[in-house]
């Protein structure tokens, strides 16, 4: 108890007294001007990380349910229909020439423009898988197969196919509602 600040111990009150007294004892500060320039010179380290750890994060913007069950836009098989019926037509038509390795990259870019197609129709709600089948009629027979679990009421699919006596294009369009 004898060490209390309270009662004032010798040892404490020394120490406070040298202090006081002998102020050139005691540790030395750094001048002003080198502590403003070691300042600048940690600034400059950092960079930009500075001004970026003084910004506050952005809040994030939360939404509330709409408890809507159908879309806003409805799904028409017809009006998908009609979209690859067209670019189908466009694109394997007379003129075209099937080649194995060009066939592969025209199938990909008719398949991104039938999306972008659909797409802007602006079905909400609707995922869309577009699968482009192209061969060559040499006497091979082809079997595909696709398995879905999706609901019968509101998912679907588009077919077409184009046949030449040189080749054959069968587009399928799978829309599979997305809540």
């Amino acid at each position: 108890m004898g060490d209390s600040p309270e009662r004032g111990s010798k040892e404490n009150t020394a120490e406070v007294a040298s202090k006081e007294v002998a102020p050139d004892l005691a540790v030395k500060e750094k001048p002003k001007g080198k502590e403003k320039k070691a300042q600048k010179e940690d600034e400059k380290g950092r960079g930009s990380l500075g001004a970026v750890a003084a910004q506050a994060p952005k809040p994030t913007t939360r939404y509330a349910p709409t408890y809507r069950l159908d879309p806003k836009n409805p799904m028409k098989h017809e009006r998908i229909e009609i979209v690859v019926k067209s670019e189908m037509n466009k694109n394997y038509d007379a003129d075209y020439a099937f080649h194995p390795k060009y066939s592969l990259h025209m199938a990909a870019q008719v398949a991104e423009d039938i999306k972008a197609r659909i797409k802007l129709l602006n079905f909400d709600r609707y995922r869309f898988i577009v699968l482009i089948t192209v061969g060559e009629y040499l006497m091979q027979g082809l079997y595909s197969m696709a398995n879905f679990l999706w609901d019968a009421e509101k998912d679907g699919y588009v077919n077409y196919t184009v046949e030449t006596p040189k080749y054959f294009a069968v587009c399928t369009v799978f829309y599979i509602y997305f809540d």
